[in-house]
C-alpha cells in the first residue's frame, strides 16, 4: 500500500469523526456550540476537498 493511500484513509477517518462532532455540536446551544459547529464543520469540509482530490488523481 502506496503512502498516499495511507493519507487517505486517515483523511477519510478525520472526515467521519469530524462530521460526528459537527452533528453533536449542532444541539449545542450557546457561543460554545458555535464555535465548535465553525471548526468541526470546517474541519469536515477540508476533509471532504481533500478526499475529491485524492479522487481526482487516483
Amino acid at each position: 500500500m502506496g503512502e498516499d493511500r495511507w493519507v487517505y484513509i486517515v483523511v477519510l477517518a478525520v472526515f467521519v469523526i469530524a462530521g460526528r462532532k459537527f452533528l453533536d455540536a449542532w444541539r449545542e446551544e450557546g457561543p460554545r456550540g458555535f464555535r465548535r459547529r465553525l471548526i468541526f464543520g470546517g474541519l469536515c469540509l477540508a476533509c471532504f476537498l481533500v478526499v475529491a482530490f485524492f479522487e481526482v488523481q487516483l
